[in-house]
């Protein structure tokens, strides 16, 4: 298998072979010499993060460079370093030996986190990210206790630490301060000279302390100057701690024993494949055929039921679907009434990709006509696949294209996943009647969908 990646020193689309690419950015990101089971581990990270950007897994291209699965622009296709080098063997081997093996949770890849040295401990995700994931979480590491820190220690003045966190930071308003540890129970004439005080587990004479830090008098006053800053550990601490895999794997723990304990709830799984011809394979719809009964419905009165019209649609479309390889839930396969309730907890059981129900649109007046999508306010995803739907189906069946909008309908609320509703079109208007008693009209609806479903998951091929 073979992925596009944009060149931005060539300023070309190169064709690298999947476990080369996992090779080479391993051996790119991994400083200094490591056990090979912690090279194994790694590899298996950038595999994973690699498989995040195959359709199968979701992935949709690299957004700056057209035609391309990914591009080697620092930070914003992987959070890995992607260049040419030679790759040493040791690498070559570690990839060659966990071959498509990938880590999953809920059965899609993980994004791999991971830093040099956690100091004791890797961080919860949601102290990092601000959100809260399963297999981020908090564990001890003592296998990097011993791993030194390089330039750990960091000096401010008041004035650079103004500057830099862009805030001001109060002087002391007395001559004097008591600093707790430093500088302790001062003794102060009326003339504000210094009689005595502790520094430390002494107490110096005001005019002991003149002679011996050679100021020019007694009366004198103190603050802080720099800041110390003592760091432990370096990076993040999400995910993976690489001084410590690496301790684990001199230890004698593989690269399983290493993955599993550093991400929580993990499987270490085969990577799927699309195969050739099924671009879908590993997605999963949910379709719902309206009932046409809904409360408050127009209904129509030129002997067209709603009702079977759209259980036609969702029929062929499940067809075409399953052909590319997608696993299709229908809501009903009959001409039965489902609930809205039971509409909602099917797809909430099935937990699909996208849940798109097929419904026909009314109206008191004849003349209103054309094609609409709904979905709920701030799901992204599915204003994005409405979008590619409303115009490939407008454009299909000659309807008027009314708009994507944003809507609080029932199923749109309750079903948890990215939900959209289908309005084809207005059962009330003749001419769009007339489409919807054509199975020639109903097959190229269903065909429109298909081809925007594809059109959102494999950009590159339906460009």
């Amino acid at each position: 298998m073979y992925l596009k990646l944009y060149s931005s020193k060539e300023q070309s689309i190169q064709e690298k072979e999947f476990e080369e690419l996992v090779a080479s950015i391993a051996s790119v990101n991994l400083k200094g010499s490591h056990n090979v089971e912690a090279i194994k581990a790694f590899s298996i990270m950038v595999r994973t993060e690699l498989a995040r950007k195959l359709n199968i897994y979701g992935g949709t291209g690299c957004s700056n460079h057209k035609g391309c699965d990914l591009c080697d622009e620092t930070g914003h296709c992987l959070m890995f370093d992607v260049e040419d080098c030679i790759v040493d063997d040791i690498y070559k081997k570690a990839a060659c030996s966990t071959k498509g093996i990938i880590m999953t949770f809920d059965s899609k890849p993980i994004k791999p986190f991971f830093h040099y040295r956690c100091g004791g401990a890797t961080e919860n995700s949601e102290n990092v990210l601000g959100s809260k994931i399963t297999y981020l979480r908090r564990v001890l590491c003592s296998y990097c206790r011993l791993i030194p820190d390089q330039n750990s220690d960091k000096q401010f003045t008041v004035e650079e630490m103004e500057q830099i966190l862009n805030t001001r930071i109060a002087k002391p308003e007395n001559m004097y301060n008591s600093i707790v540890g430093m500088f302790e129970d001062i003794d102060v004439d009326d003339q504000s000279r210094v009689r005595s005080l502790r520094i430390g587990n002494k107490i110096f004479k005001g005019n002991e302390l003149m002679e011996l830090l050679k100021l020019n008098s007694t009366r004198f006053n103190y603050t802080p100057v720099k800041f110390l800053f003592k760091s432990i550990g370096m990076g993040h601490g999400l995910g993976l701690c690489l001084c410590g895999a690496n301790e684990m794997a001199l230890l004698g723990r593989d690269y399983a024993e290493i993955l599993n304990y550093y991400y929580t709830g993990i499987k270490l799984e085969a990577m799927e494949i699309t195969e050739e011809g099924k671009p879908l394979k590993g997605r999963k719809f949910v379709l719902d055929a309206g009932c046409g009964d809904e409360d408050g419905k127009q209904q129509p009165s030129n002997g067209l039921s709603e009702k079977e019209i759209n259980l036609d649609i969702v029929l062929r479309l499940s067809r075409l679907l399953k052909d590319d390889g997608a696993a299709v839930k229908l809501t009903r396969e009959g001409n039965t009434n489902v609930a809205l309730s039971d509409r909602a907890a099917i797809t909430n059981t099935e937990k699909p990709d996208f849940f798109i129900s097929i419904l026909q649109n009314s109206f008191a007046s004849p003349g209103v006509s054309g094609t609409e999508i709904y979905h709920f306010r701030g799901d992204k995803e599915s204003e994005k696949i409405a979008k590619l739907i409303l115009d490939e189906v407008s454009g299909a069946i000659g309807s008027k294209n009314r708009g994507v909008r944003t809507a609080e309908f029932y199923l749109l609320r309750q079903v948890r996943a990215s939900a959209i509703i289908l309005q084809l079109l207005y059962i009330t208007n003749p001419i769009d009647a007339e489409k919807l008693a054509d199975p020639t009209q109903l097959q190229k609806a269903a065909e429109a969908v298909h081809k925007a479903i594809l059109k959102y998951y494999c950009p590159m091929d339906n460009a």
